[in-house]
């Protein structure tokens, strides 16, 4: 019985593409979804320029549109398609081995990039289910992102000296070629990405333990762990967060700190929101307002005060916010849940976080998104208040923010509260 016959038993998926056979040497897949995009040949070019894994390597890009896809795009898809089924058939790439998929008239509903990586994905699956490899790697990349040259090699070295890290999540930076993108561009996603970084550091800095950057290009996941997190969600944006925060609930998950990953800043409307989205956003209102730091100071004082409910519910422990955002009887109810399926103290601080996890820190966020005593505020207003709480000694400018929580980031420069 393969690994993955009881997920595949369990969840909707797709036929296989390809027959069920693979190297015995296969230890990564690359899974891109595609649409609309011909950067996908710059993206496999970057891959095929990277240095050699030391195990086989798969690259499956899932060409997908959906049944309200217009016709021009569906057309150009079906050219990719062409293109990338003709460089498979003369083994075009000799760093891996390219399997194209096309998938079209995908119901509006299940339409989008979640459904694309989940076939992927599901893909990848079967491929590593063939040869009976349940800890091989499979890697998330999206169809305009480049990659380091080392980035198959650090892939490979994790999958084999980290045997009990189901889950990887890559550092980044965006792709700011001037040669390619214009200067106003990269300003825009140079604060989109400075507010990427704000967001995960000030979550670190609450003391929320799955604080990882949930960026479709920038993760991996071996297959068995695919399978029993029940697989990627098919949701037209945001897959990958939700699939990252049940993933780390389950298992161990990984941040490295070694940038592999340069995703492009290009505008986009192919998603919902995330980058493409966010640069027009950006340079539309030449002004990027984001949650209070103050908020994340609430919820660190929620967050420290776990262990002192363990024993009975420690209301004066509890920021007056998250009372009534929660609702004191709801609290109540939820903490004793959580402590009536614990056996220790740190057990029980454990199951916290899974219900008080990244789902109720949105929604809490979102809560004083509008009109309220901490509105958001400016990125670079927000950026100094976390920078003076990690390192009040030091003096932080406007202008250098995005160079200092890049460097935080990286840890490369880390202050005496910031956890990374």
């Amino acid at each position: 019985m393969a690994f993955s016959d009881n997920y595949f038993i369990r969840y909707p998926n797709l036929p296989a593409f390809y027959p069920a056979k693979a190297d015995d040497g296969l230890g990564i897949i690359v899974v891109i979804p595609c649409y609309d995009d011909e950067h996908i040949f710059e993206t496999l070019l970057s891959l095929e320029r990277a240095d050699a894994a030391g195990t086989g390597v798969e690259v499956i890009v899932v060409v997908n549109s959906g049944e309200q896809t217009p016709e021009h795009i569906v057309s150009k898809n079906k050219a990719v398609f062409v293109r990338l089924e003709k460089e498979r058939a003369q083994h075009h790439y000799k760093n891996f081995a390219l399997f194209p998929v096309l998938i079209e008239n995908i119901p509006r509903k299940k339409a989008g990039v979640g459904f694309a990586r989940k076939t992927g994905m599901d893909e990848a699956v079967r491929h590593f289910a063939a040869i009976d490899k349940s800890d091989g790697v499979i890697v998330s990349l999206d169809a305009d992102a480049l990659v380091e040259k080392n980035y198959f090699r650090t892939i490979e070295n994790i999958r084999q000296t980290e045997p009990k890290t189901n889950g990887f999540v890559f550092q980044f930076q965006h792709d700011f070629d001037t040669g390619k993108y214009s200067s106003e561009i990269i300003a825009a996603c140079r604060l989109y990405e400075t507010y990427l970084r704000y967001f995960r550091l000030a979550l670190k800095t609450a003391g929320f333990p799955y604080a990882y950057h949930t960026i479709g290009s920038c993760f991996a996941v071996r297959a068995q762990a695919y399978t029993k997190v029940g697989g990627m969600p098919s949701k037209q944006g945001g897959e990958d967060f939700y699939f990252l925060q049940k993933l780390a609930k389950m298992t161990v998950v990984k941040q490295l700190n070694e940038v592999l990953v340069y995703p492009s800043p290009r505008i986009s409307e192919r998603v919902p929101f995330g980058t493409g989205p966010s640069v027009k956003k950006i340079i539309a209102g030449n002004t990027y307002p984001v949650y209070n730091f103050q908020l994340f100071l609430l919820l660190k004082g929620f967050f420290d005060g776990f262990g002192d409910c363990y024993e009975s519910v420690q209301f004066s422990k509890i920021p007056v916010e998250i009372i009534l955002f929660t609702g004191e009887e709801n609290i109540i109810r939820l903490i004793a849940a959580c402590r009536n399926h614990s056996s220790s103290k740190a057990n029980f601080i454990k199951r916290m976080f899974t219900v008080f996890d990244a789902f109720f820190v949105v929604k809490f966020l979102n809560s004083y998104a509008n009109g309220s005593a901490f509105p958001p505020v400016e990125l670079k207003e927000a950026a100094l208040d976390l920078l003076n709480h990690i390192a009040p000694d030091r003096d932080y400018t406007s202008e250098n923010l995005y160079q200092t929580l890049l460097d935080i980031d990286l840890k490369k420069r880390v202050g005496p509260e910031c956890l990374g």
